[in-house]
């Protein structure tokens, strides 16, 4: 027994002589024991993929280096092509949120050749809370439904849920947007007729009072073709109206029943058949006057900045026509300058092509309109008030609102002037 213990003793004390030299053979030598230098290399090989390809392998003789001094962990960024590469810890400033690809990333434009209901969950059981008509525009939310079908969209004062397949969306929507634009007619007299022709010796269909707006289905230069109400259309004397450009938007049931109402009363002011001629010679019965006057151009572009800026905070709303309850770019821009009596495009590439004139950057005034493109200058993609100091003021995207930023918001393209 105790020749027996001997020579397990002598083992033993041989095995660990043979570990000690092994752990003290130079790391520059491989090591040659069965199955110990495979794991090591795999080990390596997988540090190597969570760090960076250019790692040296290690069984290799490596040059001597100087004893490195500590750096900051840097953690690994994937790149498009899988290879894992080291970047920049950024300690002192946070990193901002990253841009969307394009302004209009969530625009949407109903593709319905009457109405889609909007409802209040995204399923065919919710309650319809409004309809949306064909080409009525609308800000997608988010994705719904449980199978991801359902868009939860704003539109207009409508929030609720449509399923996706009835919309153009994304950059289809935004490169036809232009297209869906409709014109309106702003009466800016006290009463304005509507006749069956175009001349005022044509029959009344009846009268439109100051600030009511209609729809103009066509511009026929002094005259223009409008829907005076759901069944009846009309003409009425361009000279005394402003047209500006909006969309069409999600009706809910309480706009509906307005409509409905007002509709009745336009009906209510067609002339009676026994009523003797009328007079024709004046079409315009009486002119209001502009309730306010600037005694200098300067005093009117401070006072169309200092309005933009009472938004300053407000949502942006892809399609939106509400300054307080949410608009994009060109949305605020045409929104401002109707305040003032002016009347621009509903979109970024109409106020580029067709606002104002054309200006150089050098003679730049705060109210004059900044055009942006995000596409290399294939279109105008955004627009905005320029306000003095290199500073603009506008709606810049669904993370900022209604904001001020630097005049290098994106490349420019164009500046116009709408003012003079």
């Amino acid at each position: 027994m105790k020749n027996y213990r001997g020579i397990v003793q002598t083992i033993l004390c041989v095995g660990l002589t043979i570990i000690l030299y092994i752990g003290n053979i130079p790391s520059e030598q491989p090591v040659q024991v069965y199955g110990m230098k495979m794991a090591t290399e795999d080990m390596v090989d997988s540090v190597e993929e969570t760090v960076s390809t250019s790692t040296p392998d290690p069984t290799l003789t490596p040059e001597p280096t100087p004893e490195p001094t500590p750096t900051p962990e840097i953690p690994p960024s994937p790149t498009p092509d899988g290879v894992v590469t080291p970047e920049p810890i950024i300690t002192s400033t946070p990193v901002p949120e990253e841009e969307p690809e394009y302004e209009y990333v969530d625009f949407a434009i109903a593709d319905v050749r009457n109405y889609v209901n909007v409802r209040s969950l995204p399923s065919t059981e919710g309650e319809v809370v409004g309809k949306l008509y064909g080409g009525a525009v609308a800000q997608i939310e988010e994705i719904a439904g449980e199978e991801g079908d359902w868009f939860k969209i704003i539109s207009g004062e409508v929030e609720g849920y449509v399923k996706g397949e009835y919309f153009i969306h994304g950059q289809e929507a935004a490169e036809v947007m232009d297209s869906y634009v409709v014109k309106y007619a702003h009466v800016q007299v006290k009463k304005l007729n509507v006749r069956v022709g175009q001349s005022t010796s044509a029959k009344k269909v009846g009268y439109l009072e100051n600030e009511e707006t209609v729809k103009v289905l066509e511009d026929c230069g002094e005259w223009l073709k409008v829907q005076y109400t759901k069944e009846t259309e009309g003409y009425l004397s361009a000279q005394y109206v402003m047209i500006t450009e909006s969309y069409s938007y999600a009706v809910s049931p309480e706009e509906e029943k307005a409509q409905k109402a007002l509709d009745k009363v336009r009906e209510a002011r067609k002339p009676a058949e026994k009523v003797v001629k009328e007079e024709t010679t004046e079409e315009i019965i009486q002119v209001v006057p502009p309730a306010v006057t600037y005694t200098s151009n300067e005093e009117l572009r401070k006072e169309i900045i200092n309005y933009a800026l009472q938004f300053v905070g407000n949502k942006y709303v892809n399609g939106g026509n509400s300054l307080t309850n949410g608009t994009d770019c060109s949305g605020f821009t045409s929104l401002i300058l109707k305040e003032f009596g002016y009347s621009v495009s509903r979109t970024p590439s109409g106020q580029y092509k067709n606002a104002g004139r054309s200006i150089d950057i050098s003679q730049i005034q705060p109210g004059d309109i900044v055009c942006y493109s995000s596409n290399g200058g294939k279109s105008c993609t955004h627009v905005a008030f320029y306000m003095g100091d290199g500073q603009i003021v506008h709606a810049a995207n669904k993370r900022k609102g209604i904001t001020t930023s630097g005049i290098e918001f994106e490349p420019i393209i164009g500046v116009k002037n709408v003012i003079d």
